[in-house]
């Protein structure tokens, strides 16, 4: 049986996996692409991201999502695309075992320090584990791991 990289198994037609904004309709996705992107220029963190023909995503590389309302408040002036009913982040972390340190054997804590909601746990000193209950989908664990071990899938409803 072929083996695929943990990261093949979450790109979907060639393109990884876009994180959703938190409260994202994608009933509306349509109106969000028309948008001209005011959650982008509203977020403090910096972490929205829209391409002409896109719906705006979050790019967790540099920081994380704090659930401000920021996005929230300036997307109800341009589209109303967000809805505060639907919850926060529509994804979840997981960890690739291949390219994470502590799987292979490193003592590495970063992602849990990081983490704001404790959702990871170690066995031990090493292999991370994200507990899938717990996790909001925030992100901040992504941009301190070393070797770009955190991947997000969509969160099944």
């Amino acid at each position: 049986m072929d083996k695929k990289p943990l990261r093949e198994i979450f790109k979907t037609q060639g393109k990884p996996f876009q994180v959703p904004l938190p409260y994202f309709n994608p009933q509306r996705a349509d109106e969000c692409v028309e948008c001209v992107g005011g959650c982008m220029g509203a977020c403090p963190e910096k972490i929205i991201f829209k391409e002409p023909g896109q719906v705006p995503h979050l790019d967790f590389s540099r920081s994380g999502c704090t659930f401000c309302g920021a996005c929230f408040k300036a997307c109800a002036e341009c589209a109303g695309v967000l809805d505060e009913s639907l919850g926060g982040i529509n994804a979840l972390a997981l960890i690739d075992p291949d390219k994470c340190l502590g799987h292979q054997g490193v003592v590495c804590f970063a992602c849990g320090d990081a983490c704001k909601d404790k959702a990871i746990h170690f066995l031990g000193m090493f292999k991370p584990r994200v507990d899938l209950g717990v996790c909001t989908g925030c992100g901040f664990c992504v941009g301190v791991c070393p070797t770009e071990a955190i991947l997000f899938i969509e969160r099944s409803v």
